[in-house]
């Protein structure tokens, strides 16, 4: 079955609900950067709020929004921060409640991120997780915790710089993409692995601004919430 989301790439200090146990990411402390505000790159738009309605078939299960918040100082480098959250709508949430949050930390000049924070709480199945790119020391790491709220360290070997999932969705549009090609990029989620992105066929879909000319694409691989690739199922994107 095909989600047909429009542009949507994804289905997601960072604040806790009252008397949530929740990881903190070390980047949240940082202030806002005093760096001169990056040059514009096309598809980056600071303070542009990509908001959607979520469907499964016709029936409204939830919303979704995509924001580039603000900018830090990284590594004596500015780098844009980039929020997304998702909510089930009150008719889900009655058996199935949705709350996931990603934060992604993305360098302007390079487009490859410096760290990612994730929070996924769908049903009964929830984990939380933050992780740092720190690759002049050659390693990323991070903590993670389960559903009973135990908390552990992650940790790995990183030889190159890589886009986290909710980075590589901006990194994906500032291409110049074509229809029937791939695209591949370098990404980390707890692990080094390659995202291959195909493009399909130019069409116009219809928003409530009119008729948007899109190009499909279809990430190939994902997880927990983010470019999820399931047996029999695939996700179908006009951006």
């Amino acid at each position: 079955m095909a989600f047909k989301l429009l542009l949507l790439l994804l289905l997601s200090g960072g604040p806790a609900a009252a008397g949530e146990t929740l990881l903190e990411h070390p980047y949240w402390a940082l202030p806002p950067s005093g760096f001169p505000a990056p040059a514009a790159v096309a598809g980056m738009v600071m303070g542009e709020t990509l908001e959607y309605d979520i469907y499964w078939g016709a029936i409204y299960v939830g919303s979704s929004y995509l924001k580039i918040t603000d900018t830090v100082d990284i590594s004596s480098r500015p780098a844009w921060h980039i929020v997304s959250e998702t909510r089930s709508g009150s008719f889900l949430a009655n058996f199935y409640k949705v709350a996931d949050r990603n934060d992604s930390w993305m360098d302007p000049v390079t487009l490859y991120s410096y760290g990612y924070y994730k929070k996924i709480s769908e049903g009964r199945h929830f984990f939380n997780e933050w992780v740092i790119f720190d690759v002049p020391w050659g390693k990323y790491y991070g903590k993670k915790m389960n559903r009973k709220r135990e908390v552990s360290d992650l940790d790995g070997p990183l030889d190159r710089q890589v886009n986290d999932m909710l980075s590589a969705v901006y990194r994906i549009r500032t291409m110049p993409v074509t229809p029937d090609t791939k695209v591949e990029m370098d990404v980390n989620t707890k692990r080094n692995w390659r995202l291959t992105v195909k493009t399909g066929k130019r069409e116009k879909i219809s928003t409530r601004y009119g008729k948007k000319k899109c190009i499909q694409v279809e990430p190939m691989a994902g997880e927990e919430g983010l470019f999820v690739a399931k047996a029999g199922k695939r996700l179908l994107v006009w951006i």
